[in-house]
């Protein structure tokens, strides 16, 4: 992040961020199923949109805009 900042790369700024982003929001949602599934529960029925943009995953239903890359919902697919 630092040389891409240093050599004005934007695109290559923009790409580290928001794969810091994503990243975080997976950590999450594997922590939230991982303590579920410590405690003994059953995982509840969720669906997962993944936006083809920048990989940000969303359950239950995909907003009307990315919020970390900033594309529309018609960027997401819902996962399988």
């Amino acid at each position: 992040m630092k040389t891409a900042n240093k050599e004005k790369n934007t695109q290559a700024t923009w790409t580290f961020n928001v794969a810091n982003q994503v990243e975080q929001v997976h950590a999450n949602l594997f922590t939230k199923a991982a303590k579920a599934l410590k405690a003994g529960k059953e995982l509840p029925k969720v669906d997962y949109y993944v936006c083809s943009i920048c990989g940000n995953t969303v359950e239950n239903e995909p907003p009307e805009k990315c919020p970390v890359c900033g594309n529309p919902k018609s960027k997401f697919f819902k996962v399988a």
